[in-house]
């Protein structure tokens, strides 16, 4: 097969002076490809070679075409644009450079003036994803993975040259390159996250069975992605094979039965991490008998990636149990709980990322809550260590609304988080004039005692201040009602009627004065509310007597001292607790 080589320089940017357009480069290397190579493979190429990341940045090619004339420099952007690129450098005498520029992909807030939209471009440009969907997990698996690579004869040789290659262009075009889905340039190989908020479903059985087979020169972007090639090869058709060596350079396969002929060889290429197939040997001499019920190369890092995007999106549950049910329908497979969990493990990690990087990411997110939300109020606060201690959050609109129409009756509830570092969720909601739920406030902290709440309510003062008739509404825990009552000392705190009935149900079994005890509760007139008890003492004394102790100003309506405005229990801020039932699995900044 005919080959060409031509210099590609990169690592620089084009200058204008006068009327030519110079660019000036810092790294320049030599490259060899097939004479039928695509646009594909070749950005493929250049993409790994300036070590270009899919997920931040994207690259330009451009040349100078020889001509008499002054010609602006022409951009590679299709198969066309290639094979003009190959016919120059087929003649020594006519042979151009490919100079390469990697520009960092961002998302532009419209309509931002000011110099806080050069702090969003410049620091944030990693909490949006751009709209093309990069994804780097198996349900966006590399094309070399799915089908026979056409750039199997590249050489790279680095010539270490550091110039300027003098190139003339009049009017720099301002159109990309198209990016693919790919993990090229990647230094984190599998493991890159992709943060993409929705994605479709991929099954393992749509993947294994996409899979083309290899062959003797095949190209693969490094050691882990061929032998996740094989992984996927030996699911999709019965088989199970053994790693027999692996090291730096070389990488051996063989089946798990010693005397079937299957083997497959690679080694590394010289300068870049690529395993090209010296030896493969496809045919099986063994007995599909050979196969157990739990795959060994159906493991838990393989599935993970292939389940990810079920995980891409704020309500979805897929617990084990499901993943081996999804494993044993559409692959034949048995997967052990343990395995399972792992795998589940794993797709949480590359769906959500890391505790330590929602961490990273999270000031940023509160900028841009406040740039886009006016009167957005944000808190994050750390130990003397920088570790994350606390933060609280409530949106500008939902504040002037509580502040301007709604009943100032507050109902707060904690509830724990299941993530890895735990924690709980604090919330704070209303009621607005149609009695649906009006959330006001968010926090997160280590757990429901005086520090925390404390904290929290010294928050939401900030934001509210002192109001008249203000009342809170909350469970028995006794760290809401000191810091109610310490950071609010004009507020009035009632008790969820519901959280009292249910305690007095564990505590009086058997007893049946639960629906006679919501009467009570609900009674207008004090004079309603003593017959009612009067009844409770008739059926049981002792119970009674519980209730007189829990105080019945804090959960009787009739002897309130404010206004409740009909809202007798925490059902609403319990509402908010079951939509972030399944959210609460994961990290605090999902990206």
């Amino acid at each position: 097969m005919d080959k060409v080589q031509f210099v590609v320089l990169y690592g620089g940017e084009w200058i204008k002076s006068g009327e030519k357009f110079k660019y000036k480069y810092g790294m320049s290397k030599i490259i060899s490809v097939s004479r039928e190579t695509s646009y594909e493979s070749l950005h493929y190429i250049v993409s790994r070679l300036v070590e270009a990341n899919p997920n931040e940045s994207s690259i330009k090619m451009k040349f100078i075409f020889n001509s008499p004339e002054v010609l602006a420099p022409f951009e590679v952007v299709n198969d066309d644009d290639v094979q003009v690129f190959l016919c120059e450098n087929s003649d020594v005498n006519t042979r151009t450079s490919l100079c390469v520029t990697v520009e960092r992909k961002r998302r532009i807030i419209p309509n931002t003036q000011g110099p806080d939209n050069e702090l969003v471009n410049e620091d944030i440009a990693n909490v949006f994803e751009s709209d093309n969907g990069n994804g780097v997990g198996l349900d966006n698996i590399h094309e070399s993975l799915l089908s026979p690579n056409d750039f199997q004869n590249v050489d790279v040789f680095s010539i270490g040259v550091d110039n300027d290659d003098e190139a003339r262009d009049s009017r720099p075009s301002t159109s990309e390159v198209p990016s693919r889905r790919s993990r090229v340039g990647s230094s984190q190989g599998i493991g890159i996250k992709s943060s993409r908020i929705h994605g479709s479903y991929t099954s393992l059985e749509s993947v294994v069975n996409n899979v083309k087979e290899v062959g003797v020169g095949d190209l693969f972007p490094s050691k882990e992605e061929l032998h996740m090639k094989m992984q996927l090869l030996a699911i999709g058709n019965h088989f199970q094979f053994k790693v027999k060596k692996s090291t730096k350079t070389l990488l051996v396969m063989s089946c798990i039965v010693e005397d079937c002929k299957w083997r497959v060889r690679a080694t590394k290429l010289n300068d870049c991490e690529s395993f090209r197939i010296r030896k493969y040997s496809p045919d099986h001499t063994c007995s599909l008998d050979a196969l157990h019920f739990d795959h060994r190369q159906a493991s838990s890092k393989l599935i993970g990636h292939c389940i990810k995007s079920k995980f891409e999106g704020t309500s979805q549950c897929y617990r084990p149990n499901d993943i081996i049910d999804d494993v044993k329908k559409q692959c034949g497979m048995t997967l052990g709980y343990n395995k399972a969990w792992r795998a589940r493990e794993v797709a949480l990690g590359l769906a959500r990322g890391s505790p330590e990087d929602s961490f990273t990411i999270l000031p940023s997110y509160c900028h841009m809550l406040e740039l886009k939300n006016p009167g957005t109020v944000t808190f994050i606060d750390t130990d003397a260590l920088n570790r994350f201690k606390y933060f609280f959050m409530a949106l500008g609109p939902s504040i002037e609304g509580f502040k301007s129409c709604i009943r100032p009756v507050v109902a707060v509830d904690g509830t724990f988080l299941k993530c890895k570092h735990q924690g709980t969720l604090f919330i704070a909601t209303s009621l607005d004039g149609n009695n649906q739920v009006y959330p006001l406030a968010f926090g997160i902290g280590d757990s429901e005692n005086d520090q925390s709440w404390h904290w929290f309510f010294t928050k939401l003062h900030g934001l509210i201040g002192e109001m008249d008739d203000l009342v809170f509404i909350s469970d028995r825990n006794s760290s809401i009602a000191k810091a109610a009552a310490g950071v609010f000392p004009n507020s009035l705190h009632g008790i969820c009627m519901y959280h009292i009935g249910q305690n007095m149900k564990a505590k009086f079994k058997g007893v049946e004065v639960h629906d006679i005890f919501y009467k009570c509760s609900k009674a207008y007139r004090v004079i309603e509310f003593n017959q009612i008890m009067a009844q409770i003492r008739g059926t049981d004394a002792s119970v009674a007597q519980y209730l007189i102790e829990a105080d019945p100003t804090k959960w009787a309506r009739s002897h309130f001292d404010g206004r409740r405005y009909c809202i007798m229990t925490t059902n609403i801020a319990e509402c908010l607790n079951g939509i972030h039932f399944n959210i609460r699995l994961y990290i605090y900044n999902t990206q």
